[in-house]
């Protein structure tokens, strides 16, 4: 599953999330749009120590 593939699932479950789960969601959504922006492909196999 690609970054993208995974923020566009996540935009979709916020229809049907508890509206307490929502803020979680939607900070999930910003991370993930983060990292894919940061140019991060693979971030559950990178190392972000190595990162600046």
């Amino acid at each position: 599953m690609t970054l993208n593939e995974a923020i566009k699932s996540l935009k979709q479950i916020k229809t049907y999330t508890a509206a307490g789960a929502l803020d979680v969601v939607n900070y999930i959504v910003e991370v993930l749009e983060k990292l894919e922006k940061d140019g991060i492909k693979d971030p559950l196999n990178t190392d972000f120590t190595k990162l600046k």
